[in-house]
């Protein structure tokens, strides 16, 4: 049964690479892409199982059973609460395919504002949220509260925001879609320094993507843990005793089915906290919840593509992707999302 699931899934791609491959050779003006636009097939053992979508109602009986104490726990915090809160999607007039919440810093509020004019921009099948944690100054507290005021898009926790309290902000997005957003039929987890080609990547998951316990990321595999005292990664053996962790998401991009988060957030509610949230979540965590990751690589531009479709030299709509690497400028973000809804 499991052999026949994995197995719908990969037709699902292959007929997508079909469909591709038979657009491009309509468009004979496309540029040649790199080797990236001729691999989109999932190898076997890593596609997720294909099921009905999981109901809202089937992640409300699974809420029933938390304590009452778990809307005031994150992890090891007892005392855990939202300093900006936002409304339910039960609360609003359409319920969204995609659920996206964002890995914000405080002090980000160009890069949230670039977000909200490109790539997250007012779309019926999404709704986007900032994720932040706590700041010190009063006055930067209420230059936030004023923003939220505008834009009614930030979620903030109590927790201070801090490199090593990551994890903290990851389980507040898998808490917060358990709790306030189980009616969306995905999560993308994202940070605010990557391109999101969501207009395809809609499209994509408004066609029949319907999954069960789906993690789809880029996928990372033997990565050796940092000691050296050098690393601003590394971590201690009393941290973490193993010498490689786990297969796992980097955390600029993970999209989520529902089951998958509620699973996620209950281990995580129940595993002693470790600081580096993508190896934490999507590599110790979905091993433990009996998962596997769904690698969505070949849907990623390297630097090199993104660079090549910047400047021109390639055409964007001769390749296939979701996603970007981190740590874009912002020309690249607005030109990335000029060529992508201009094609």
């Amino acid at each position: 049964m499991v052999l026949y699931e994995r197995r719908s899934v990969l037709v699902l791609f292959i007929g997508l690479l079909l469909c591709i491959t038979i657009w491009r050779a309509s468009q004979p003006q496309l540029v040649p892409t790199t080797e990236f636009t001729y691999r989109y097939g999932l190898p076997h053992h890593h596609v997720a199982n294909v099921t009905s979508s999981t109901s809202t109602a089937t992640v409300l009986a699974t809420l029933e059973d938390l304590p009452a104490s778990d809307r005031h726990k994150l992890i090891d915090l007892v005392n855990f609460e939202y300093v900006i809160e936002q409304k339910s999607c039960s609360e609003l007039h359409l319920q969204p395919l995609v659920l996206i919440l964002v890995h914000s810093a405080p002090g980000n509020g160009e890069k949230r504002k670039l977000i909200r004019r490109t790539w997250g921009r007012d779309d019926a099948r999404a709704r986007l949220l900032f994720l932040l944690g706590a700041v010190e100054s009063p006055a930067e507290q209420v230059d936030l509260q004023n923003e939220n005021r505008r834009h009614g898009d930030l979620v903030q926790g109590n927790f201070v925001d801090a490199y090593r309290n990551m994890t903290y902000k990851h389980a507040m997005a898998l808490k917060w879609f358990t709790y306030y957003c189980p009616e969306a039929h995905f999560l993308l987890k994202t940070d605010d320094d990557v391109f999101v080609n969501s207009p395809t990547m809609f499209d994509f998951l408004e066609n029949g993507v319907d999954r069960r316990r789906l993690v789809a990321c880029y996928e990372v595999q033997g990565a050796r843990v940092k000691r050296s005292y050098r690393s601003k990664w590394r971590v201690s053996t009393k941290e973490y005793r193993e010498k490689y962790y786990p297969a796992y998401c980097p955390g600029f991009s993970i999209i989520y089915s529902p089951d998958a988060v509620v699973l996620l957030y209950r281990e995580a509610q129940r595993n002693p906290y470790f600081w580096i949230d993508d190896v934490h979540v999507t590599g110790t965590l979905v091993q433990k919840t009996n998962m596997t990751i769904t690698p969505l690589n070949p849907l990623f531009l390297t630097r090199s593509q993104m660079n090549s479709i910047v400047n021109g030299r390639l055409n964007a709509t001769s390749s296939l992707f979701f996603f970007t690497i981190p740590d874009l400028k912002e020309w690249e973000i607005v030109t990335l999302w000029k060529i992508v809804t201009s094609s």
